[in-house]
């Protein structure tokens, strides 16, 4: 039976403690006060889904990649090389999503968000921390 993997991003306003964000980003059950505190005040949006199938054997390559599976990989790599954090979304972190997340000839297909919306979760969050979490329901604020 195929996984099937799905893409929230939670804009959360307050920084994360490295602790608490290596206890995230490793799917550990530790505690995470701040972290939990944080995601109870957080806007979500659903960005989309992808199944085994779109899981590259080079995840550098692109291919049989789809749009929510690159922002997916990229905010993993942003929240674990250098340090544990929660990526603070400004600017160029912004641009970096809206270029991953433009469809590519060689995508295999998958739900997906529009972009127009993506870029407006994003440009009204500038300044919050975003992690990959799912609530369980939209609460695009």
């Amino acid at each position: 039976m195929e996984a099937i993997y799905q893409l929230w991003l939670a804009a959360v306003p307050s920084r994360i403690p490295e602790n608490e964000a290596r206890i995230y980003w490793n799917c550990k059950d530790d505690p995470t006060p701040v972290l939990d505190a944080g995601l109870r005040r957080a806007s979500y949006l659903y960005v989309g889904s992808w199944g085994d199938e779109h899981e590259p054997e080079n995840p550098y390559a692109g291919r049989g990649h789809c749009p929510a599976n690159r922002v997916h990989s990229w905010l993993f790599y942003r929240g674990t090389i250098d340090c544990y954090q929660a990526p603070l979304l400004d600017e160029g972190l912004m641009a970096q999503l809206v270029e991953l997340y433009r469809p590519r000839s060689s995508d295999l297909p998958a739900d997906a968000i529009d972009l127009p919306r993506l870029k407006s979760f994003l440009r009204r969050h500038l300044g919050l921390y975003l992690l990959t979490e799912e609530p369980g329901s939209e609460t695009d604020g």
